[in-house]
């Protein structure tokens, strides 16, 4: 897991080349054609570093170790700091690695930097109810239900609820609780 750099264009471009078609409605979406070019990449990587410059998001690919090949992301959004120390998680492991127990490793590795690194408190994923694959994830990595955020997000022409799920810094063992105040 770690930021994007120019170089890793090659394993960006494959990884989206090598995926299986849309397996399910929670599946990414295949990138074809201009989306796939270098220009479109350093467009991305260049966002990703000025988001990670100003401390809102944290965008990470997630590399195979042995081969280097690009196997999902996740990221940190909505960084909040002052009283809150908060982010949203959001992952995704690419079709053809599914079933291999990499979220988990993906997940378990955000929280630590989320926690460890960036000192938050708070980690929030908001899932759609029918992703079963990834509440069950989210629950065994001690995230607990919150409640539902109704008509939270519009994509295929509609608005949909997300569940709220959270897991704090020490329910990972992990005891920053103050506050860490940017000037």
């Amino acid at each position: 897991m770690r930021p994007y750099s120019l170089k890793d264009y090659l394993a960006w471009r494959l990884a989206y080349e090598a995926a299986m078609p849309k397996q399910n409605e929670f599946d990414e979406e295949k990138k074809e054609g201009k989306e796939l070019s270098r220009a479109a990449f350093a467009k991305f990587v260049a966002k990703n570093k000025r988001f990670q410059r100003e401390k809102v998001i944290y965008h990470f690919g997630v590399f195979e170790k042995k081969t280097g090949r690009l196997m999902g992301f996740v990221l940190l959004a909505l960084v909040l700091r002052f009283n809150v120390q908060s982010a949203r998680i959001s992952y995704a492991v690419f079709n053809n690695y599914w079933k291999r127990g990499y979220g988990r490793e993906i997940v378990e590795a955000a929280l630590q930097f989320a926690f460890r690194r960036l000192k938050l408190h708070r980690i929030e994923a908001e899932i759609l109810p029918g992703n079963r694959a990834s509440l069950a994830l989210a629950k065994a990595l001690g995230f607990q239900p919150e409640g539902v955020r109704r008509g939270a997000v519009y994509f295929s022409r509609k608005w949909h609820d997300h569940l709220i799920y959270a897991v704090l810094a020490e329910d990972k063992g992990v005891k920053n609780t103050k506050p860490v105040i940017l000037r």
